[in-house]
């Protein structure tokens, strides 16, 4: 099958739908399937194989709305005439840029190609509303989590075209090895850096912890390049950078950019993986890495985490944007190693077991393959 991926970023820009992208695009790669990727750029670039995916970067494809029309259609058409797809995968399209979707529309009706999207968020503001003149464009819908499939359906999505296909992990790229008994009490906070994702929750959960356990200490990830379409990172870093200072921090926080290739390692050297949202998480993956690699995780009860994080088995759900709750856990795991070891050792059998990448692939290689029949299109290999 030849298949065509479309997002405004790739590796390596840090963050959900960028792990994603790049995970499944490899794993329909070894399977023997054409994968082309048409992504955002700083710079229009020749394409370049990653991981057996065809990556173009192109400066059209940032979801800029003054972007010229026929420029971005002439894109597209050039693109897809060298990857001859079956059929188009765009990722988190409903939202940003209604020049894109406009191009995206033409350049379907055109050529004649089903069109599938994997919604990572729901946006319910002015612009959320105004991109459901576009829930025709979909002949599918795919929602990475239950919470997510029926917020889209609530917003206005055909719930006949929305299906949940959560995301998958590669088990062997995680340790399965407990930490060892004399490891530091390391916090590991996975997430890009940003009061949405719990940042500078997470920093004042660390000194409530560190008044029992003084020797805690957090790691921040997340401080490297990400999607950042509102220009908000800096001024977020900022305020927690202030935080930091405040509470007398300095020598207990590290905020650190962590290359792709570096990030198992980061959650083996760690005993705790937090992932305290306050907003509606659409799912968490980089929490379901943490418990692949067989670390207890704390999370919000928000969005789609608690559809994969049972609390008081693989980890624990706690109120979000509640600090003191969020300090009491993390201090019961750093300071109770055994419940901590069983809690992720649960986390790490739940993760392999239910949330496999190979189901992910599968099921969304059903989806394509319904799409193509209805279609009429027989796959190309």
């Amino acid at each position: 099958m030849r298949i065509a991926m479309l997002h405004w970023a790739f590796p390596p820009v840090v963050g959900g739908v960028e792990t994603h992208l790049e995970e499944l695009g490899a794993s329909l790669a070894r399977r023997g399937h054409a994968v082309h990727a048409l992504v955002g750029g700083d710079a229009d670039e020749d394409p370049l194989q990653h991981r057996g995916v065809d990556v173009q970067r192109s400066t059209l494809f940032r979801p800029d709305p003054s972007v010229p029309a026929a420029q971005l259609r002439d894109a597209l058409h050039r693109f897809l005439d060298r990857a001859r797809p079956d059929l188009l995968h765009a990722h988190n399209m409903h939202y940003f840029s209604e020049r894109h979707a406009d191009a995206l529309r033409a350049v379907k009706q055109e050529r004649g190609l089903p069109v599938v999207l994997t919604a990572h968020n729901v946006w319910r503001d002015r612009l959320g509303l105004a991109f459901l003149q576009y829930a025709d464009l979909w002949d599918a819908v795919v929602a990475v989590s239950h919470y997510l499939g029926n917020a889209l359906v609530d917003l206005g999505y055909p719930r006949a075209r929305v299906q949940v296909v959560h995301h998958g992990i590669d088990p062997e790229r995680w340790t399965s090895a407990p930490p060892e008994p004399d490891a530091p009490l390391r916090i590991f906070h996975p997430a890009r850096l940003s009061l949405d994702k719990g940042s500078l929750l997470v920093v004042r959960a660390l000194d409530r912890v560190r008044r029992v356990l003084p020797e805690a200490k957090l790691l921040l990830a997340g401080t490297g390049t990400i999607v950042d379409f509102e220009s908000r990172q800096a001024k977020e870093v900022a305020a927690v950078r202030e935080e930091i200072a405040r509470l007398g921090l300095e020598d207990a926080v590290e905020l650190r950019a962590i290359p792709w290739e570096e990030i198992p390692g980061v959650f083996a050297s760690s005993r705790v993986v937090v992932y305290p949202s306050r907003f509606d998480e659409p799912f968490g993956i980089a929490a379901l890495e943490g418990m692949a690699s067989s670390r207890p995780v704390v999370v919000s009860a928000v969005g789609g985490m608690p559809e994969f994080v049972r609390d008081g088995v693989d980890g624990f759900v706690v109120r979000p944007d509640d600090d003191e709750q969020l300090a009491e856990r993390i201090a019961l795991l750093l300071g109770n190693p055994v419940l901590a070891r069983r809690l992720g050792a649960a986390a790490r059998q739940r993760a392999v077991r239910r949330f496999h990448m190979r189901q992910m692939v599968e099921s969304v290689l059903t989806l394509y393959q319904s799409m193509l029949q209805r279609a009429a299109v027989p796959a190309r290999f």
